[in-house]
C-alpha cells in the first residue's frame, strides 16, 4: 500500500543488498592501523574546533655524492641528510688513481656504508653521473671490470637496506656536493653540519669474493689396485687378488689425467665411475631433469650408453629402481594369485562332473525354488533341474 503512494512522487523502492561486504570494509577500517599521524593542536576556524592531520613520511637517508679526477688526484665529496633534517658533510681524498665514474661509486659506497652505520634503511642517492646512475638502477651495462666488481659490491651492500633508489640530478643541483669534491667549505644551506676530511689511501670496494673450499676425502675404491697398476705396475701383495687385477687390467685404459676407462666391444670407452657417486648418477638418469622412471634393466642400459661403467651396474640399478618411491606408488599392481594353479583334466566326455546349486529363487510348480547345475568338466556340457 505505501509502495503505491509513494509511486506518485516517483519515489522508487529497491532492495537492499547483502551487508556483508559492508561488515567486511567497517572491519578493515575500524582494525587496519592508519598510516597518518593526527596531531592534538586544535585551530578555531569560524568559532569551530579543526584538528590538522600530518602525514608521516618514511625516513629515508638522502645521500648526495660526486668525485672528481685530474692530475692532480682524486676527490670525494658526500652530503648526508638524515630524516630529521640534520645533514652531514664529508670529504675524502683518493691515495690511488682512478676515473670519474670509479671516484663516483666510491661517494656511493662511503655513503651507504656511513648510513648503514647509524642504522637507516631507506636510502635515495643523487649523482650527477648518467653512467653510474643508470648501472646501479638496470638500465646501462657494466662492461669495465673494475665498473663490474664497483657494481657487485654496490649490490650487495643494497641487500640490508629495505629501499634503494640512484637519482640523477643535474651539475647545478649538485653544487654543495661540488664544493666538497673540491675541498671548499662554501655551501648553500644555512643547516647545522659537520665537515669531515679523510684519507682513503686504498679502495675497500674492489674485493675478491673468498672462495671457499670444501675438503672431500674420497674413501678407497675398486678402481685403486687397477690405477697402481696401469700407472705405475704396483701390484696388491695378496697373490690372488693380484692375479685378478692383472687378468683384469687389459680391459681398462688410463687416460692421461688418470681417468680410467672401461673397454667395451663395439663402442666407445666406458668412463669408470666411483661406488659413491653411481647412485647421483642413477638418481640423474631416473628421475633427474627428464624424469623418465624407466625399469632396472633400462636404467643400467642408458647409464651404459651415456658412457659410464662400474661393478655391479645391473644389480644396483634394479635395487635404486625398487626404493623409488614414484615407481612404488604408480607402478601397475599384479592381480594374480600368488599361489600355483592346479588344473583340473577329464581323461574323456562324462567322466567328471562339478555340481551347484544355485538359488533361492521364486516359488515353482512344485514349490521348487532352487536349481541343481551341472556341467562336464571334458565337454563343458551343462544341465539344469528344479
Amino acid at each position: 500500500m505505501w509502495s503505491t503512494l509513494l509511486g506518485a512522487f516517483n519515489i522508487k523502492y529497491m532492495l537492499r543488498t547483502s551487508v556483508k561486504g559492508q561488515v567486511f570494509t567497517d572491519l578493515i577500517a575500524e582494525f587496519t592501523e592508519t598510516p597518518v599521524e593526527v596531531v592534538a593542536e586544535e585551530e578555531n576556524m569560524d568559532e569551530k574546533s579543526v584538528g590538522t592531520i600530518s602525514a608521516q613520511g618514511a625516513s629515508r637517508w638522502k645521500v648526495y655524492i660526486d668525485g672528481v679526477a685530474n692530475q692532480r688526484g682524486s676527490w670525494v665529496g658526500l652530503v648526508l641528510i638524515s630524516p630529521e633534517k640534520i645533514t652531514i658533510k664529508k670529504s675524502l681524498r683518493l691515495g690511488f688513481s682512478a676515473t670519474n665514474n670509479e671516484a663516483e661509486y666510491e661517494a656511493l659506497l662511503q655513503g651507504m656504508v656511513m648510513v648503514q652505520k647509524m642504522g637507516g634503511k631507506a636510502i635515495e642517492a643523487f649523482s650527477n653521473s648518467k653512467l653510474v646512475v643508470g648501472q646501479v638502477r638496470g638500465e646501462l651495462e657494466a662492461r669495465d671490470v673494475r665498473k663490474q666488481k664497483y657494481l657487485g659490491q654496490v649490490k650487495r651492500l643494497q641487500l640490508d637496506f629495505e629501499f634503494f633508489n640512484s637519482i640523477h640530478v643535474s651539475r647545478s643541483g649538485n653544487t654543495h656536493v661540488d664544493s666538497l669534491a673540491t675541498l671548499a667549505t662554501s655551501s648553500a644551506q644555512d643547516l647545522p653540519r659537520i665537515i669531515l676530511v679523510k684519507d682513503l689511501c686504498k679502495t675497500d670496494a674492489i674485493k675478491k669474493d673468498i672462495a671457499r673450499i670444501h675438503q672431500v676425502r674420497v674413501s678407497p675404491s675398486w678402481m685403486n689396485p687397477i690405477v697402481s697398476f696401469l700407472k705405475d705396475d704396483v701390484l696388491p701383495k695378496e697373490k690372488l687378488e693380484a692375479e685378478r687385477v692383472r687378468r683384469k687390467a687389459p680391459w681398462f685404459w688410463l687416460s692421461e689425467d688418470h681417468k680410467l676407462y672401461k673397454c667395451s666391444y663395439s663402442g666407445p670407452y666406458l668412463l669408470c665411475v666411483h661406488l659413491k657417486a653411481s647412485e647421483i648418477l642413477l638418481e640423474e638418469l631416473h628421475k633427474g631433469i627428464w624424469e623418465s622412471h624407466t625399469g632396472g634393466r633400462s636404467l643400467a642400459h642408458r647409464a651404459l650408453t651415456q658412457g659410464y661403467w662400474w661393478p655391479d651396474i645391473q644389480k644396483e640399478a634394479q635395487e635404486y629402481v625398487k626404493k623409488c618411491d614414484q615407481c612404488q606408488r604408480f607402478a601397475p599392481n599384479i592381480h594374480q594369485s600368488g599361489g600355483v594353479l592346479n588344473p583340473v583334466s577329464s581323461p574323456w566326455p562324462f567322466a567328471q562332473w562339478g555340481l551347484d546349486i544355485v538359488g533361492p529363487f521364486p516359488k515353482a510348480a512344485g514349490n521348487k525354488r532352487y536349481l541343481m547345475v551341472g556341467t562336464d568338466y571334458f565337454t563343458k556340457w551343462v544341465e539344469v533341474e528344479l
